[in-house]
């Protein structure tokens, strides 16, 4: 019966190591890995009983990892341990765990805890396969999911992406794009005026895009590590798209 570790801090992870092999002495080998693609190779030969997984990692992170591990190795019952719980970390585990049949056992947990807490989590998803939530973040857990997109585009309303480039970057029309952004709008700003004497002046005094992005900077829902990545990313796809617009712009007959 083994435990992996990931964790690429190699003092956090010296630390795991000796915890874990101190308290749960029968869990034998401690498996360690120092990055999301290695965490996953050990995890699908060796079968743990149980990962720990970091969720900032090198390469892919510890929610990624998760979910190409349950792709494969439904069984596994893993914990998330970090020092990032941002809400869309939460939101995309929350999207894997109900699409595993059955539904596996995990837990998540805030570094800043306790140790005692943390062998509690550990014991309660390694030996009962109960599913264990850091209490200070149980209110994520609870909030309307986003869909893909939806996360996506926060994304894109950060970098200043206008409606009709996010149609093209995700191949939907303008009035695709402008609908499941109304829908996010309404997931974040659950809590504003609407249906109250308020709603038409907050309309007015709103600019509801602007709204939607301090929310989901002040829940967590976008985070630096993440907005670098997708910064770089669209800076590819746009100098491709400028070049297929001026193709498209070529190619229209004149008038």
């Amino acid at each position: 019966m083994s435990i992996l570790i990931a964790e690429d801090n190699v003092a956090q992870r010296a630390y795991l190591r000796e915890l874990l092999e101190r308290e749960f002495a029968a869990c034998k080998p401690i498996l360690e890995a120092a990055d999301g693609e290695s965490v996953v190779k050990l995890a699908l030969a060796e079968k743990p009983q149980l990962c720990v997984l970091d969720i900032q990692m090198p390469g892919l992170s510890g929610v990624k990892a998760a979910r190409a591990i349950w792709k494969s190795f439904p069984e596994a019952r893993i914990i998330f341990w970090t020092q990032f719980p941002h809400e869309i970390y939460i939101n995309e585990i929350r999207k894997i765990v109900r699409g595993v049949q059955p539904p596996p056992a995990y837990g998540f947990i805030d570094k800043n805890n306790p140790e005692s807490r943390f062998l509690r989590f550990v014991a309660a998803v390694l030996e009962d396969g109960a599913d264990m939530i850091d209490p200070n973040f149980k209110d994520a857990f609870t909030q309307p999911l986003l869909t893909d997109f939806e996360a996506e585009a926060l994304y894109y309303l950060a970098l200043g992406l206008s409606n009709w480039a996010i149609a093209r970057k995700c191949h939907l029309s303008l009035r695709g794009v402008e609908s499941r952004l109304t829908t996010l709008y309404e997931k974040l700003l659950l809590t504003d005026a609407a249906g109250t004497p308020d709603e038409s002046y907050d309309k007015l005094a709103f600019n509801i895009r602007t709204r939607a992005y301090f929310e989901a900077l002040r829940r967590g829902l976008i985070n630096q590590d993440e907005l670098e990545k997708a910064s770089t990313e669209l800076e590819r796809w746009l100098e491709k798209d400028r070049k297929k617009f001026a193709s498209e712009q070529q190619s229209k007959p004149s008038s």
